[in-house]
């Protein structure tokens, strides 16, 4: 596994580029849909439905749909009850998800931040491929970085920036996208 690193570019991930490149990211209807009406509905469960997990697989990774559509509604169910209990400990609930087939990190670490969107974050190669970009993590790929130095600098930054982890990412993934351009 890769390391977090530290680095004097840390700085540059601050309140003033969240200003700038948050607003820049669109909130689709299905991701309003999935942080705004599913979130809750998991919480309140303290599990996922499938239709649920489905809905959040669909958002966050449209290609592995094939994948999901053999998942069967009690694996789904137990796996995110386990994982999202509250004495499971943090470094084993991405990993607890990634048992489901088809779920890999980046889906786990979605699963995870749409049930609390304040204590995780999603790590997909987009947000690490910026982050490794300022120097602030050793490789762009989410499968060689740590999920919880990432989850913690991620905290890290997003309190340092005054906003919340998902409004962080929002922000990575506008920036990452007027980057690519």
């Amino acid at each position: 596994m890769t390391s977090i690193t530290e680095s004097d570019s840390s700085g540059v991930i601050d309140t003033a580029f969240v200003l700038r490149f948050e607003p820049q990211y669109t909130v689709t209807e299905a991701e309003a849909e999935i942080f705004d009406s599913i979130g809750p509905r998991v919480v309140k469960r303290e599990a996922y439905k499938r239709k649920h997990f489905l809905k959040v697989a669909e958002w966050k990774s449209v290609a592995a749909r094939a994948t999901f559509d053999g998942l069967d509604s009690d694996d789904v169910e137990y796996v995110s009850a386990v994982a999202l209990n509250e004495d499971t400990p943090n470094h084993l609930r991405l990993p607890f998800l990634t048992v489901l087939p088809g779920v890999g990190r980046p889906l786990a670490s979605t699963l995870l931040t749409v049930f609390n969107p304040k204590k995780f974050a999603i790590m997909d190669s987009r947000a690490t491929g910026v982050l490794h970009e300022f120097g602030l993590i050793e490789s762009i790929n989410p499968n060689q970085t740590d999920y919880q130095a990432y989850r913690k600098l991620v905290k890290s930054l997003a309190k340092g920036a005054n906003c919340t982890p998902l409004d962080l990412y929002r922000a990575l993934i506008a920036y990452s996208r007027t980057s690519n351009d």
